[in-house]
């Protein structure tokens, strides 16, 4: 466990208050295999860094203890972050990595599902491919489920809204795209572009795709329409999100 993992669990306990802390310059707790003491966890001293921190954030520092408790948090987040990257690599389908977390015997395994679906959720983005779409919204749908008093059916609908604004900007770009592709194609001009350079002006030949993109007409569009599209993707999401909270 390294610093940066130890302090977004910090940040995510509502018993610490600490801030204004350099991540990357902090270590905490380290994470030692095979200790002879058979302790999954030590602490270590403040380096000199802790010197050069305000008084009231030292005072809180120092206040710091890690319990038990905090430490199987930690260690279940760790297991969630290796859960998730499998599952993005493709070594976990859907069904895998909701029985991992179905199986927890942990107290905090309802924190465990609700951050699983917020990282799940903050993995998505307008340009992802439907498959992966559908994979990581099954697998939010899954872990509603697994919830005693889960709101699936709402989660089921706000999935398949955001869904359709997944589809409806993607198809809109291709169809855009190859309307200016077809100009382009028909138009060898458009696929020249002069540039200046010191020893005088370069004639350069663009690619069909290279050209498409170059457009004013097509630079209009994709602000336009991302501007359109990402206002409407985000106010879905934060509805997922409220859903799970």
């Amino acid at each position: 466990m390294d610093a940066k993992g130890v302090f977004i669990f910090i940040r995510k306990c509502p018993n610490f208050r600490l801030s204004r802390l350099t991540l990357s310059s902090i270590r905490v707790i380290n994470y030692i295999k095979g200790s002879p003491k058979n302790l999954p966890y030590r602490e270590e001293k403040m380096e000199k860094w802790e010197e050069k921190l305000p008084p009231r954030a030292r005072e809180r520092l120092a206040k710091i203890t890690i319990t038990p408790e905090d430490r199987e948090r930690i260690k279940n987040l760790e297991k969630l972050k290796t859960y998730l990257a499998d599952f993005y690599r493709e070594k976990l389908s859907p069904d895998d990595l909701v029985n991992k977390l179905r199986e927890l015997k942990s107290k905090e395994r309802d924190f465990l599902i609700k951050e699983a679906q917020l990282r799940l959720i903050n993995s998505l983005n307008l340009q992802i491919s439907s498959p992966d779409f559908k994979k990581r919204g099954k697998c939010i749908l899954m872990l509603e489920r697994l919830k005693p008093k889960g709101k699936d059916l709402l989660m089921k609908t706000e999935l398949n809204s955001l869904g359709v604004i997944i589809k409806r900007y993607l198809e809109e770009r291709e169809r855009v795209y190859q309307q200016i592709k077809k100009e382009v194609e028909s138009n060898p001009e458009l696929r020249i572009r002069q540039v200046k350079t010191e020893e005088g002006d370069v004639i350069i030949h663009l690619s069909v795709d290279e050209a498409v993109r170059n457009t004013s007409q097509w630079k209009d569009f994709i602000y336009q329409h991302e501007s359109l599209c990402q206002s409407e993707f985000a106010k879905s999401i934060e509805k997922l999100k409220k859903i799970i909270s």
